[in-house]
C-alpha cells in the first residue's frame, strides 16, 4: 500500500542516523531510497525553478527533484565537470542554489554557493579564490562578473547562464557517473558572513556536514502535520543542511527568497508551517513589525542559528502561536536558539529553548551539544575560569577541516586543538554559556572594556521604547567611546541616553558616549546575510562628536 504522508518513520530515520555512510552529499538519493511517499508534493519554492519539461514549477516531490538533478548532473558532466572540480553558483537566493548543489555533489563535484546579495567584486574573489572551473549565474551577473575577475590571476572556464538546453527532456545518469562519496570528500564550500572582514571559504565534507543532522534527525518534527519554513539565505551552506534533515525526515519544507519581517509573517499565513528557522536579524524584523503581524498560530517552534537573537524579540514571538504540552494545546510558541557559524558545522554547538514567559538569562546561549566540545579559552590556550570571559573554543566532528586554499587563516583559527569562532563568551557555574560580543568588536574605553552585544541587550531592556540598537566603537572628541545607534518605535524621548547609561552601568558596562536614532546617522549597515557590519561603523565613526549630529 502506497503511503500519501511524506513523513519518515522513526525506524527509517534511525537507520539512516545510524548508517555511518551516509553524509550531505547523497542525502538527497538516500531520502528517495527510504521515503514511504516518493511522488508526494515534498517541497515548495517560493521563487519557481524551471523542470525538465522546460515548465517553471513551484512544488516538487522527492522523485521529481531527483530527476531535475538526474539532468542538471547531466549536464555538468557533458561540460567536462569531473569529481573535485569546483563550480561556483552565483544566482537570487532561492530552491536554484540547493538544486545545483545537489546535482554537482551526485557527480563528485564541489559547489560553491555564493550569497545572491554579495558585491561582484567579493563574489568574484570567492571564485577566483576557490579556483571553480566554471560559473552558473544569470544575465544580470554575468556583465558584473566578468569585469570584476578580469583583475583576478584565476579565472573559471566557462560562465554559463539560464536553464537547461531547450528540448533537452529528463535524462538519467549512468551509474558510472555516479560518485561514492567517503566520510572526508569535500561537498560544498560556503563563505562566512563577511561582517569581520572579507568572506571566507568554508569547506563541509561529506561525514562532518552530516554529524548534526544524524544526532537530530531522530526526533526532528516527528509530529505528523510538521511542515519547516525556512526563512534562510538559500545559499547558505545552513539552508542547504535545514533541506536536507527535511528530506531526511520527510517533513514539508518551504524556500523562502525575500527574508524580511513581513515576508515571513505573510509566508506563515500562507502556508501554515509548524516551524520556522532563520537567522536573528528576521526575527528581530518579525518581532518588531509595525503592523500587527496576525497570531501566527500555526507556529509551534521558531528555530535561529548563527547569532544568539536578543531576549526582548524572543518574548515576543513565544507570545504567539501554540504549543502542545502534556498533550494538550496551549498558548505561546517556542523558541529553539542554536548558536554557531559556517565553520562549525549544521545545527549550532550550543542550544538554549525559551518558553513562553521566560525571563533573565541575558545573553545566555545555553549548553552543549552532545557532539561539541566547547571550551573558554585564554589568549595561551589555557582554560579560562567560571564567569571569566575569554575565547569560545569548539572541537567534535561538526567543526569545519579548513578554509579552501587558505592554511594560513586555517591554523590561526586553531588554539588547544579548538577551533576559534571569534566570539568572547563566558561559563556560569551551572555550565550554561554566555556570548557578550564579537572578539574583534569588543570597546576600548577609558572605563573598560565594552561588550557591544552584551550592552544591545541590556539597551533593548530598559528601553522598551526601542525596537532594535547596533552598539559599536568610536572615537569621540580625540577618545575612545561607545556610541548606540537605536531604532525607536515612535519619537526618542531626551531622557534616553541617561536611562541607557544607567542600565549599563548597573551591568557592569561602561557609558555610551551618544544615542541617536538610526535613520539620523547613517542608518545601521548590514551584510549579505542581514548581520550587521560593525566595522563599518567603526570606519563612520572613528572621528566624530560628543553629538552624532556633529
Amino acid at each position: 500500500m502506497t503511503s500519501t504522508s511524506p513523513l519518515m518513520p522513526p525506524h527509517l530515520r534511525k537507520r539512516i542516523a545510524a548508517d555511518p555512510s551516509a553524509g550531505l552529499g547523497d542525502a538527497l538519493r538516500t531520502a528517495l531510497e527510504h521515503s514511504p511517499a516518493p511522488d508526494v508534493p515534498f517541497l515548495t519554492t517560493e521563487r519557481p525553478v524551471t523542470d525538465v519539461d522546460g515548465t517553471e514549477r513551484s512544488v516538487f516531490s522527492l522523485r521529481g527533484i531527483d530527476a531535475l538533478v538526474d539532468t542538471w548532473s547531466c549536464h555538468y558532466a557533458d561540460r567536462g565537470v569531473a569529481p573535485r572540480d569546483r563550480v561556483a553558483v552565483w544566482v537570487d537566493d532561492s530552491f536554484e542554489d540547493q538544486l545545483h548543489y545537489f546535482a554537482l555533489a551526485r557527480i563528485g563535484a564541489i559547489a560553491v554557493l555564493v550569497n545572491g546579495g554579495l558585491d561582484a567584486q567579493v563574489a568574484a574573489g570567492l571564485i577566483a579564490g576557490t579556483g571553480a572551473v566554471g560559473v552558473h549565474t544569470d544575465e544580470r551577473r554575468r556583465p558584473l562578473l566578468e569585469r570584476a575577475l578580469a583583475d583576478t590571476a584565476t579565472r573559471p572556464r566557462w560562465i554559463r547562464t539560464g536553464d537547461l538546453p531547450a528540448g533537452a527532456g529528463a535524462r538519467n545518469l549512468p551509474d558510472s557517473l555516479r560518485h561514492r562519496h567517503t566520510a572526508t570528500d569535500p561537498v560544498l564550500i560556503c563563505h562566512s558572513s563577511g561582517t569581520t572582514g572579507v568572506p571566507k571559504a568554508v569547506i563541509w565534507t561529506h561525514g562532518q556536514a552530516m554529524a548534526g543532522i544524524r544526532h537530530h534527525l531522530p526526533g526532528f518534527l516527528e509530529q505528523k502535520d510538521g511542515r519547516l519554513l525556512s526563512a534562510l539565505p538559500q545559499s547558505h551552506a545552513s539552508a542547504v543542511g535545514y533541506t536536507c534533515i527535511a528530506l531526511l525526515a520527510g517533513i514539508p519544507i518551504t524556500l523562502l527568497s525575500d527574508r524580511g519581517g513581513a515576508q515571513v509573517a505573510r509566508a506563515v499565513d500562507t502556508y501554515r508551517p509548524t516551524a520556522v528557522v532563520a537567522f536573528a536579524h528576521s526575527y528581530a524584523e518579525l518581532a518588531t513589525l509595525p503592523e500587527d503581524p496576525g497570531p501566527l498560530a500555526s507556529v509551534r517552534t521558531w528555530i535561529s542559528i548563527g547569532d544568539a537573537s536578543h531576549r526582548s524579540h524572543i518574548a515576543r514571538l513565544t507570545e504567539r502561536g501554540s504549543h502542545e504540552r502534556g498533550g494538550a494545546p496551549r498558548p505561546g510558541s517556542i523558541f529553539v536558539d542554536g548558536f554557531g557559524a559556517s565553520e562549525l558545522g549544521w545545527g549550532g554547538v550550543l542550544c538554549q529553548v525559551s518558553v513562553p514567559g521566560m525571563t533573565g538569562y541575558s545573553r545566555c546561549v545555553g549548553t552543549p551539544e552532545p557532539y561539541a566540545d566547547v571550551a573558554v579559552l585564554r589568549a595561551d590556550g589555557s582554560r579560562a575560569a567560571d564567569h571569566e570571559i575569554g575565547l569560545l573554543g569548539v572541537k567534535g566532528p561538526t567543526v569545519t577541516p579548513g578554509y579552501w586554499g587558505d592554511s594560513d587563516t586555517t591554523y590561526r583559527s586553531q588554539l588547544a586543538g579548538y577551533w576559534l569562532s571569534g566570539d568572547l563568551v563566558r561559563r556560569d557555574g551551572q555550565g550554561r554559556f554566555h556570548h557578550v560580543d564579537r572578539a574583534v568588536d569588543a570597546i576600548p574605553t577609558p572605563r573598560g572594556t565594552g561588550y557591544s552585544v552584551l550592552m544591545e541587550e541590556a539597551l533593548l531592556a530598559a528601553l522598551p521604547d526601542i525596537d532594535d540598537c547596533a552598539v559599536a566603537a568610536a572615537t569621540v572628541d580625540g577618545r575612545p567611546a561607545a556610541v548606540a545607534l537605536v531604532r525607536p518605535r515612535g519619537e526618542l524621548l531626551p531622557e534616553a541616553l541617561e536611562r541607557a547609561n544607567k542600565a549599563l552601568v548597573a551591568v557592569g558596562q561602561p557609558e555610551l558616549a551618544w544615542l541617536a536614532p538610526a535613520e539620523e546617522a547613517g542608518g545601521i549597515p548590514l551584510g549579505a546575510t542581514g548581520k550587521v557590519l560593525k566595522r563599518r561603523l567603526r570606519e563612520r565613526f572613528a572621528d566624530t562628536r560628543a553629538t552624532p549630529a556633529g
